[in-house]
């Protein structure tokens, strides 16, 4: 697309290889301000520009000139963000000036970025000009300067009186002298010849201080020993785990990697904030919702914020959107699906059955907002959370009235305040957030890390449940231990040997799960193969593991045997259960049985023992009218069966 007129810009390329010519994988993001306006072109400019690297490692792109006239701020840069594969992410800043319209990135970028995010500030010129002449000097010598010595803008220091003259113009002015009477006359009250003592000045005596540091030293020492060797523990155990960052750099920006590196390492078992393992709703004024079949904003003066490849018009903006448990983002090849964006990171990665169930969250100070999507069917739910707590206990209807038309549905608080805004969305394709001209949206920080889920309809969902794969199990589960990324890559009907209408755990393994590097993956099903040979189980299991241990080798993996959706498993779900839990133990893998209640780590060991997920007291409200899959009821408690079985396996 063209520079809209009256818009200086300037060429940048670039070239990465690795030290042996092997060309770099990955990309590269420009991000200007917040806001850039231009108003010699009558233009606002915001966001960032990402460009993929060619095969041979290069990239040419055409960006705005950082010194336009007429633009807003001024002596702006440019954030620069390197993302290659195998190589730990970058940021620093560069200028580019519409003096040099075309410019190789290897000739600007600093040398040496390993310190931090820095950004260079150029300093003012000597003070000759702009002709880079050094500033004024202080010269020195015995006696009075004569005229002849110094320029403009000099001082010179006479070493046999000590006085300073200074600074010269056309004549050197009289000196002042730098000792006697004339500048000082006393110190702290004292006349005649000082020799200042502790007391003089107020100050302790010579070493107390030390003694001090050493009395306070010894009392810490014994506190500060065990902090320090308990966080070397931890830090040590979070280390291989936390490389993940490195392999996954392409899914986290540059604010997250810097304010929630640590955090994004590991789910911790310190995480789990609800000791009662309750999914608390939102205690707050709940904001009234209406659904109204239209494509334009109720709001005065409303702004677009667009999802990604939607194009924008008007006064629309690109939405920075928080977006959660998917990724891979389409439009539609035709309209109205144009105007809507949808993930297509879980298999079979197409536009019209992608992501069912994905999320996105936002910042905002609005009082009220819109969001526009288009209405599927009466299965398409959302569930709204502020500020970390759900406001409904179940994802409820959108509300649409016409399939394959556009909505809007209006959240009203009633009050401008900062708030944290998360839409988890069921077959919703999304169109964009509206708010008004004088409040803000900005994107928060990712926390805890991704958690995701390789299964089958226990953790998609079904129609025993309200929303779908947002209504379950998993969901639920990730709220108690303070994830927010949590990626359902679960289909109804697969598992081990059993492809269902898509296909098997093993099939699905690099495009679903590896491409997008969970920090915990959890591999949950076996239902669906429990009519199967447990001896093929066995080998289609073993195969699973191997490859996502090479794979993901940071990456924490948790295996979870088959549902038992009555007090009496059949024989074949137990012989299911008692395979994979085998395997598991062969392969180092931590076990989880719904069907024993058992924990097992990875060496095959019982750390922890709970009820079966079903019994005779629970069976007929956990389990729905088709004998198989979960009530509401049935995944709010599976949800904290789940926290209690995994917590052992966390670490602190």
């Amino acid at each position: 697309m063209s520079m809209p007129p009256g818009i200086a810009t300037v060429t940048l390329n670039g070239r990465y290889v690795r030290p042996d010519g092997t060309p770099l994988q990955g990309t590269v993001t420009f991000t200007a301000p917040a806001l850039l306006t231009l108003s010699g072109a009558d233009t606002i400019a915001a966001g960032s520009v990402t460009v993929t690297l060619d095969p041979s490692g290069q990239f040419s792109v055409i960006l705005i000139a950082t010194d336009n006239t007429n633009s807003q701020p001024t002596g702006w840069l440019y954030g620069v963000t390197e993302r290659f594969k195998d190589v730990s992410a970058r940021t620093y800043a560069i200028p580019l000036p519409q003096g040099t319209p075309t410019v190789n990135l290897a000739d600007i970028a600093p040398a040496d970025p390993s310190m931090g995010t820095y950004y260079p500030v150029v300093g003012p010129p000597g003070a000759n000009g702009s002709n880079g002449a050094d500033g004024r000097t202080i010269l020195s010598g015995s006696g009075a300067p004569s005229s002849a010595i110094g320029a403009a803008g000099d001082f010179y220091l006479d070493t046999t009186a000590w006085s300073i003259y200074g600074p010269k113009t056309t004549t050197w002015p009289s000196g002042h002298p730098l000792s006697g009477t004339p500048l000082i006359s006393s110190v702290n009250g004292l006349t005649g010849t000082v020799v200042l003592t502790a007391s003089s000045v107020g100050a302790e005596p010579a070493g107390a201080a030390a003694t001090a540091q050493t009395a306070a030293t010894n009392a810490a020492k014994a506190y500060t020993d065990g902090a320090i060797a308990a966080e070397v523990t931890r830090a040590n155990g979070a280390y291989a785990l936390g490389t993940a960052l490195a392999s996954a750099t392409d899914r986290i920006t540059a604010n997250e990697a810097s304010l929630a590196a640590v955090a994004r390492r590991r789910i911790r078992r310190g995480g789990i904030a609800d000791l009662a393992l309750s999914d608390a709703l939102y205690s707050g004024t709940a904001p009234t919702t209406q659904t109204t079949q239209t494509t334009t904003s109720s709001i005065s003066g409303a702004v677009k914020y667009a999802p990604p490849l939607v194009t924008l018009s008007g006064s629309d903006v690109r939405g920075d959107f928080l977006f959660l448990g998917a990724s891979d983002f389409q439009i539609g090849a035709s309209a109205p699906d144009t105007s809507y964006a949808l993930p297509t990171s879980r298999y079979p990665h197409t536009y019209a059955s992608g992501q069912g169930s994905w999320a996105f969250e936002f910042v905002t100070d609005a009082s009220v907002f819109e969001m526009r999507f288009k209405y599927i069917s009466s299965a398409s739910t959302y569930k709204l959370t502020v500020d970390g707590k759900p406001v409904t206990a179940t994802p409820v209807s959108v509300g649409g009235t016409t399939t394959g038309s556009g909505h809007m549905l209006k959240v009203d608080f009633g009050s401008s305040a900062v708030r944290r805004v998360r839409f988890d969305l069921y077959t919703v394709p999304f169109g964009g957030i509206y708010i008004g001209p004088s409040a803000s949206l900005w994107r928060p920080v990712t926390a805890r890390g991704r958690l995701m889920v390789l299964g089958d309809s226990i953790t998609d969902g079904s129609t025993q449940n309200a929303g779908g794969g947002i209504g379950t199990w998993l969901y639920k589960a990730a709220r108690m231990m303070g994830v927010t990324d949590v990626w359902d890559e679960a289909r109804g009907g697969t598992g081990y040997i059993t492809p269902g209408s898509y296909a098997i755990f093993g099939d699905r393994l690099a495009a679903d799960v590896v491409a997008y590097s969970p920090d915990v993956l959890i591999i949950k099903g076996g239902y669906n193969d429990n009519g199967g040979t447990q001896s093929v189980i066995q080998a289609a299991a073993a195969s699973l593991y191997s490859a996502a241990k090479t794979a993901l080798p940071s990456t924490q993996i948790i295996v979870v045997g088959p549902i038992a959706p009555t007090a009496s498993p059949a024989t074949s779900i137990v012989n299911t259960d008692n395979t994979l839990k085998a395997e598991a133990a062969t392969a180092g893998l931590p076990f989880i049985s719904l069907v024993t209640g058992e924990t097992r780590d990875g060496t095959g060991s019982v750390v922890s023992t709970q009820n079966p997920y079903i019994t005779t007291a629970n069976a007929s409200t956990m389990i729905g009218v088709d004998g198989v899959h979960p009530t509401d009821a049935g995944h709010a408690e599976l949800g904290r069966w789940m926290v209690r079985a995994l917590a052992p396996l966390l670490p602190l």
